[in-house]
């Protein structure tokens, strides 16, 4: 890839430099998207509509493997203290 022109006020200079790190990250965000077999919040699926309660129970964790491969990694997640799940239903 090239870019033409002075590296000051240069947009294309400056998205030829991050254009690896745009696409690992966009590479990611679809894995982690088609891995989430649910709708929930802004993330929205018509294959899978409905809300997967098993899916509230981790995080996908995203890692560069040594070959360059993405690895997607299920995190249990931490359960919420009583007293904190307390608040959040008193607030409904």
């Amino acid at each position: 890839m090239s870019v033409s022109g002075n590296r000051e006020f240069n947009a294309g200079w400056h998205t030829a430099l991050d254009l690896h790190n745009l696409l690992t990250v966009s590479e990611i965000v679809t894995r982690a998207a088609l891995e989430r077999r649910e709708s929930r919040g802004a993330h929205f699926r018509d294959d899978f509509p409905a809300k997967d309660n098993e899916f509230a129970k981790f995080n996908l964790v995203a890692q560069k493997a040594r070959d360059g491969s993405v690895q997607l990694t299920r995190v249990p997640i931490t359960p919420m203290r009583a007293d904190l799940k307390q608040i959040i239903e008193e607030m409904k």
